[in-house]
């Protein structure tokens, strides 16, 4: 992943959050995950479960096709800001190898680059 692409996260322990000052608010976030040995389609291995705060199952595999899955999960609006805290944590946890997860979001990018190209074509 560029740097360019990510803003800067970085883990910081709750007395250092505290120390933050005014300014500053704090959000709690919970991201819960789990061995999984099962296999989605009876074929693909799926090695973690993971609830984002209880509400979201994210798909960590990426399809053959090489968009369904895990880029398609992160070319979705509702996502927004909270795609980089996701692939921050996956990252921090090792729950994915970072070229997954760059390719990954390089698929998603381009799925939205050509949904917004058929949405506002160039006009010749």
């Amino acid at each position: 992943m560029s740097a360019a692409a990510v803003p800067e996260l970085k883990q910081i322990s709750r007395v250092e959050a505290m120390r933050l000052g005014p300014g500053w608010s704090h959000s709690c976030h919970a991201m819960l995950y789990a061995a999984n040995p099962g296999q989605l389609f009876g074929r693909i291995p799926m090695r973690f479960s993971v609830l984002v705060l209880g509400l979201v199952r994210v798909p960590l595999y990426t399809q053959k096709d090489r968009v369904g899955g895990f880029p398609n999960f992160l070319s979705n609006a509702f996502i927004s800001t909270a795609k980089y805290q996701l692939l921050f944590a996956l990252k921090v946890l090792n729950m994915m190898p970072e070229e997954k997860l760059a390719e990954a979001l390089a698929a998603a990018t381009e799925k939205q680059k050509k949904a917004l190209e058929k949405l506002l074509p160039s006009s010749s």
